[in-house]
């Protein structure tokens, strides 16, 4: 009896492990967009299977030689695991944002890499490269290729 009790306890807790499967993350990033602007960050990412994510984002982008040249922007980002070895995920970035300059609607396709290194208590450190292409923008703004730094904070 006893045995049977300890495996119907080990399957009951087998059932509820995740590996990571739902696990949620506020980030916060700021960075530099080639030529002279900077870019700030919010993020919600949400952990799928084998450590792929999904990211939902708000974006504020400033190019601070043209102060008239202002974005924000909301999008998702879909995140496959390229690479994983320990306490590093090296993730490939595909995804789309909609927003507004200070006149027109915006749209911009993006992809990019994502590299988080996990410092501990489920925070990572992260350099993201984000390559955007901006339509109904301004032309000389029309390609964003961008370096952001950050941190991932864990929710649950």
């Amino acid at each position: 009896m006893k045995k049977a009790l300890l495996f119907a306890f080990i399957f009951m807790a087998a059932i509820n492990v995740k590996a990571q499967n739902g696990t949620k993350f506020f980030s916060l990033r700021g960075g530099w967009v080639a030529k002279n602007a900077f870019t700030g960050t919010l993020s919600l990412d949400v952990s799928t299977k084998y450590f792929n994510q999904n990211e939902i984002y708000a974006e504020y982008y400033q190019n601070y030689k043209n102060h008239d040249l202002k974005t924000v922007m909301g999008g998702f980002v879909l995140k496959p695991v390229m690479f994983r070895n320990g306490n590093t995920a090296l993730r490939f970035r595909l995804g789309a944002g909609l927003g507004s300059t200070t006149r027109k609607f915006v749209a911009a396709p993006q992809v990019g890499l994502e590299y988080a290194q996990s410092i501990g208590k489920g925070f990572d450190l992260l350099i993201i490269n984000r390559n955007q292409v901006l339509f109904w923008g301004d032309k000389t703004d029309k390609w964003r290729i961008g370096l952001e730094a950050g941190i991932r904070i864990p929710i649950n």
